[in-house]
């Protein structure tokens, strides 16, 4: 079977995750007729380049009329629009932002689960959080393994998490440090450099992060249980690449050698060998998500410890690209 060539828009394209998304079309020879990059009104004017072509960058909403499938990666709040717009278009959406994540008639869509016709053919499908995605890879032969009592997950997250604003600004602020100069206003509401914050994102009125919130949420969607879960959020001073330490219980013993070797026969799942790592470097430009130090957790009965490192705007451009190639596949 064969996938039709597709008039796509990319909404976000000057972002980080938009460049991704940009790179994994060119790498997977996704079958594009036209592609159409739109941004904010800050990037009026700039192009990009599309197989030795320089693509002017739209601002304007009536660009997305006579597309095939529109991929959303801006922040959630413009993101609604854009879906609006979509919809009312009759094109295709995913949505990366997480805007419709938690809404139950919007389809996750994760290319490692099936997704039934009619999913596939929702007009809108939300793109899990990376996390939730990577959490969902190594958890899911866990639990067919020996079943999952609690999990509990630090999710170390890098300045690209705030988008390409927390990649310059990570390089601004460790440029003046170097320098001994005075530190630069960046427009984000914290230092970064040389620090670990101990949220990512603003938060609730509990003090919940919203990406914790959105991660705990969505795992227990991809997973199809209400499993006992603690997410815990870091903003930590590199510029790319994201660490999961997880500490779970479950229901049968698992050794840790056998918890290994499911892993490693485990699809998007690599096995790290060595005692220590991976790092978040490790990680950059792999497809898989990387586990090592998986070990027992002396302070809970049959418990694990594992580590994780993964690339995540990799991670959720592949996945949404697997998601549409199988939507269209005829």
């Amino acid at each position: 079977m064969t996938t039709p060539l597709l008039r796509v828009a990319v909404v976000g394209a000057t972002g980080a995750l938009g460049g991704e998304l940009l790179d994994q079309l060119r790498e997977r020879h996704f079958p594009v007729q036209e592609l159409r990059p739109i941004a904010t009104d800050r990037s009026l004017g700039a192009t990009i380049d599309w197989l030795g072509h320089e693509l002017p960058v739209a601002t304007e909403p009536e660009t997305l009329h006579g597309l095939d499938l529109v991929l959303i990666c801006t922040p959630p709040g413009a993101a609604l629009d854009w879906i609006r717009r979509a919809l009312q278009a009759g094109v295709a959406c995913l949505d990366f932002s997480g805007a419709v994540a938690a809404r139950p008639e919007v389809p996750l869509a994760d290319a490692d689960l099936p997704l039934d016709a009619a999913a596939l053919a929702a007009p809108l499908l939300a793109v899990p959080a990376p996390a939730a995605l990577a959490l969902a890879r190594v958890l899911a032969p866990i639990r067919a393994a020996a079943g999952l009592v609690r999990v509990s997950a630090t999710l170390c997250d890098a300045a690209s998490g705030a988008g390409r604003a927390g990649v310059d600004a990570l390089q601004a602020e460790t440029i003046a440090l170097f320098n001994q100069e005075e530190l630069p206003e960046t427009g984000l509401d914290h230092r970064i450099a040389f620090d670990c914050l101990p949220a990512s994102g603003p938060f609730d009125a509990a003090g919940t992060s919203e990406l914790e919130s959105r991660v705990g949420a969505e795992l227990g969607r991809l997973l199809g249980t209400e499993l006992p879960r603690a997410i815990t959020a870091l903003r930590i001073p590199t510029f790319a690449g994201m660490g999961i330490h997880l500490a779970l219980e479950t229901e049968r013993e698992l050794p840790p050698e056998l918890c290994r070797e499911r892993l490693a026969k485990t699809a998007g799942v690599s096995s790290w060998g060595g005692p220590a790592g991976p790092t978040t470097r490790d990680a950059i430009g792999e497809d898989a998500v990387l586990v090592g130090r998986v070990r027992r957790d002396p302070s809970a009965p049959r418990g694990l410890l594992l580590w994780l490192a993964f690339d995540p705007a990799r991670l959720a451009a592949s996945t949404a690209l697997r998601v549409a190639e199988a939507r269209f596949r005829a």
